[in-house]
């Protein structure tokens, strides 16, 4: 059970990104309103996340128990929604979140080496199928949404009786049940974490670091650098689920949980300070990004090849500068600067 003590430390591991430039933001006294807002919507959001999962769970042992391409469908269409529900509320990057590296579990990824690909198939390679409990103690390469992927989209696992082999299937089956842990051990956590978390007044700014770290990462991998607009070559192989083709279907979930879980807390602080408009320019931008993503083809690798669809992910890639850059700009407006950034060195 997560402790009080724990609780302390991980608020240290998450705010060690941050500096202040000055105490206002903190003494602000819509502070702890906010953080009720932010509170409410991201226990959400990790409920949401813990019932997909758990269908998702459900679905892999209905297949299982009875292959079919009508149970691969669902099985295939509660995979991605439960990935979409863990990308909504990925920006929350501080908390329970932090322990024991739960959210490379939940998605390694970048995977520059393959590592998925790899374990995956030293996996099926062997006798009998692992249990969730082996899937816990093994890396994170093989523990997450990227793991199913594999086994769902692969090239070497096309067709429903090449997922019904009963190794290929205990393997996904035991991945699902690990993810549906992970999901269920979070959300009761974040519970737990409600009173340190709304009682803590630098947890103000660390919500306002993960949404502008999200953005951040979102312009520069999710996009940016498969894409070759970061300074090297076009390679569809960087991009998020690039194997099922889904990767604008995640970036539209990441900025609908924005959109809904973050911005609401965001416009409370700045209709605080009379910066309404602020909130306002924010929210159409992101809710502009949004519905662009959500108009697009799924995938951002087959889109390299095709002048229009790059076009629009362009298009994408400026929208969510423009966001990033608002982002910024707001921080400084509530007193937040940019520190030491968690993920330099990548």
């Amino acid at each position: 059970m997560m402790t009080p003590r724990l609780f302390k430390q991980l608020g240290r591991l998450g705010l060690a990104a941050l500096t202040l430039a000055s105490a206002s933001l903190l003494a602000d006294d819509t502070s702890p309103q906010a953080r009720e807002h932010w509170h409410q919507a991201i226990e959400q959001r990790y409920g949401a996340l813990n019932d997909a999962s758990e269908r998702l769970e459900a679905s892999a042992e209905r297949f299982c128990n009875e292959a079919s391409d009508s149970h691969r469908q669902r099985l295939t269409r509660d995979w991605l929604e439960a990935w979409q529900a863990w990308q909504a509320v990925r920006f929350v990057d501080f908390g329970p979140i932090e322990q024991n590296s739960r959210a490379w579990q939940m998605q390694f990824w970048p995977d520059r080496k393959n590592l998925v690909g790899r374990k995956m198939q030293a996996w099926l390679a062997r006798e009998e199928a692992p249990t969730a409990e082996q899937i816990a103690e093994d890396s994170v390469a093989a523990q997450g949404f990227p793991a199913l992927e594999y086994l769902l989209f692969d090239d070497s696992m096309q067709g429903t009786d090449a997922l019904a082999q009963p190794v290929a299937c205990g393997l996904m089956s035991a991945i699902a049940t690990h993810l549906a842990d992970t999901a269920g051990a979070l959300q009761r956590d974040w519970q737990r974490f409600g009173d340190h978390y709304r009682g803590t007044q630098s947890y103000t700014t660390a919500t306002l670091h993960g949404a502008l770290l999200a953005l951040e990462t979102l312009e520069t991998k999710r996009l940016g650098e498969p894409m070759g607009l970061t300074g090297g070559s076009a390679n569809g192989y960087l991009a998020e689920a690039w194997r099922s083709e889904r990767s604008v279907r995640l970036i539209e979930a990441s900025l609908r949980g924005l959109e809904d879980t973050f911005l609401p807390g965001l416009r409370t602080l700045l209709n605080a300070r009379g910066k309404p408009d602020l909130a306002a320019e924010f929210g159409a931008g992101l809710d502009k990004a949004r519905q662009g993503a959500a108009e697009m083809a799924a995938g951002v690798a087959p889109a390299l090849d095709d002048r229009d669809r790059f076009r629009a992910l362009q298009g994408l890639y400026v929208q969510v500068g423009q966001l990033r850059h608002r982002l910024e700009t707001i921080g400084h407006e509530l007193g937040m600067v940019r520190g030491f950034n968690s993920s330099d060195g990548d």
